[in-house]
């Protein structure tokens, strides 16, 4: 009889939705362009390029992303290489079409759900995105030279979202 009364409230509660099943984090490391001139990398911007491939070294990134300018593609070619994989390029929409960047945000979400990705973008991109993933008022620095910043996003399950910004502490020679 106990038998016959859990199996119909087992059958009566059905079975979860799909959407409460909690799904596996995703972090998206934002970046932005080490220091450049007149839209090229100077040489302080090549090393801050390759100390970024160190501070990222035990990080299991699956995929590099950049709109395609010539400063944001030189910031993570090297971690893309050191990490097997080249960079795939975005169409950056977050000024001119933001349902499009959430479009191009979301697709990027789920090839990579679970999964660590690196996005190197414009400072006023990277606080557009990160919005879309829900996070509130996370700038970055501008682009001064001052490449020392990332923004790491956790995307959790039913799209709940925390964000940390670290320093990596890089410094321009002199």
């Amino acid at each position: 009889m106990i038998a016959t009364i859990f199996m119909t409230l087992a059958l009566w509660a059905g079975t979860p939705d799909a959407g409460d099943i909690p799904r596996a984090t995703t972090t998206v490391i934002f970046v932005n362009c080490a220091e450049q001139d007149n839209g090229e990398l100077t040489a302080t911007g090549h090393d801050q390029a390759n100390l970024l491939v160190r501070f990222l070294e035990n990080e299991d990134i699956k995929a590099v992303y950049a709109p395609y300018r010539p400063c944001l593609v030189a910031t993570v070619q090297p971690l893309a290489r050191s990490k097997g994989q080249e960079v795939a390029y975005f169409y950056d929409a977050s000024a001119t079409d933001e349902d499009g960047m959430r479009h191009i945000l979301a697709v990027m979400m789920a090839k990579n759900e679970g999964k660590t990705i690196v996005v190197c973008a414009p400072g006023t991109s990277i606080e557009k995105m990160s919005g879309m993933l829900g996070i509130k008022k996370k700038s970055m620095k501008p682009n001064t030279g001052l490449f020392g910043e990332v923004l790491i996003v956790n995307v959790l399950y039913k799209g709940e979202a925390v964000a940390q910004k670290l320093n990596m502490n890089f410094q321009k020679k002199v």
